[in-house]
């Protein structure tokens, strides 16, 4: 049986921040990948810089303004905290090799994993027929949440054959009756990603999603392009979470880090995993996902998730007015998670009335979206 002190079951964001935090540590650790090396899903993260990560040299894109549109458009001014993307593919060419190296550090692909059980005096996991025992155990696995609302997006990353000068827009919505925007960025590399985006009780196929997203390209864009490639996915906007499991502690989305009525990810994961590090090594820190602050967003969150729920057509024009009434740098402190007291305020007050408080106190009473 081989023996650590820490094991990893995932090797996605949550699972290599965590490792790539130690890899200083004392501590022996064992990340399971249940996936191929040459397999690995390739995806976008993006975020505002309001918070100061180990992965910083990875980021690129840099926008310091934004579009908001629903007929007429409102610009959000990101020169104070700009709006930044990570490619998945440059995070694990930068960690994996570095895990590769680290004398304490076993990274195994190709893990299939049969069982996780807790032993004497601390877990077992069984993989490809052998055993593994480390004291402590994290879980990055994604869950299969049942939620009642879905933030279900595909985009195409796109090579125009001409020049196209756009603004990139982070909500372009469109008429249906559905919560539904189109996600535009023009990329450094002088590719554009579009994404067609739906926050809905249905979990939109792939397939289906295609012809609108070509259409818009078609209408807004250009008739005269290449798709480099796809990306396509499916978030639990959801405000339950799993913290543990008989001891075995959950990190990433299915612990609770994907803000839930926005789908944002990744400052938050690192904010968990640095918590984590810390308290690992023995450094005292606080762990950002039991703050005060944090609950208060659970709570608003399941206000706006409900209101989405009975009203996706008129959300789409309260989440614009939102951008409208609000100061910029208000409203990038709510959606990366660190607003003030008084940035809540201002923005409860800018919300229609009647609509929130009958929802707010229909939330009291309901089960968590």
């Amino acid at each position: 049986m081989d023996k650590y002190d820490i094991l990893i079951i995932g090797a996605g964001c949550a699972g290599l921040s965590l490792a790539y935090k130690l890899i200083d540590s004392d501590l022996k650790i064992c990340v399971l990948e249940k996936f191929a090396r040459t397999k690995r899903i390739r995806k976008t993260w993006s975020y505002w810089d309001t918070y100061k990560h180990n992965f910083i040299d990875l980021e690129s894109n840099h926008y310091e303004e934004l579009e908001i549109k629903k007929g007429e458009s409102v610009l959000l001014n990101c020169s104070n905290n700009k709006y930044v993307s990570i490619d998945s593919q440059d995070f694990d060419d930068y960690i994996i090799p570095k895990l590769d190296e680290a004398r304490k550090i076993d990274l195994i692909f190709d893990s299939d994993i049969t069982d996780v059980y807790k032993s004497s005096d601390g877990y077992c996991v069984e993989s490809n027929g052998k055993h593994f025992f480390a004291k402590k155990v994290f879980d990055s696995r994604q869950t299969d949440i049942s939620a009642s609302l879905y933030q279900v997006f595909h985009g195409y990353f796109i090579k125009p054959k001409n020049n196209i000068k756009l603004k990139p827009k982070l909500m372009d919505f469109t008429e249906q009756n559905d919560f539904h925007f189109f996600y535009v960025l023009p990329k450094d590399d002088q590719s554009i990603l579009v994404e067609s985006t739906y926050f809905s009780k249905k979990v939109y196929p792939e397939e289906e999603m295609k012809q609108e997203i070509e259409d818009y390209i078609k209408k807004n864009l250009t008739t005269d392009y290449d798709v480099i490639r796809d990306e396509y996915g499916v978030i639990p906007m959801t405000t339950k979470e799993e913290n543990s499991v008989d001891g075995i502690e959950r990190i990433g989305i299915s612990s609770g880090a994907t803000r839930s009525s926005t789908g944002y990810t990744f400052l938050n994961i690192q904010k968990q995993t640095d918590y984590l590090a810390k308290h690992l090594k023995g450094i005292k820190s606080e762990n950002p996902m039991k703050s005060f602050r944090w609950k208060i967003l659970r709570k608003m969150d399941h206000v706006l998730l409900r209101i989405i729920m009975s009203k996706p057509k008129t959300s789409k024009s309260i989440i614009y007015d939102m951008f409208k009434k609000n100061n910029t740098d208000c409203l990038i402190r709510f959606l990366s998670d660190i607003p003030t007291i008084f940035d809540i305020i201002r923005i409860i007050a800018n919300m229609p009335k009647l609509i929130f408080i009958n929802h707010a106190i229909k939330s009291i009473f309901s089960k968590k979206v």
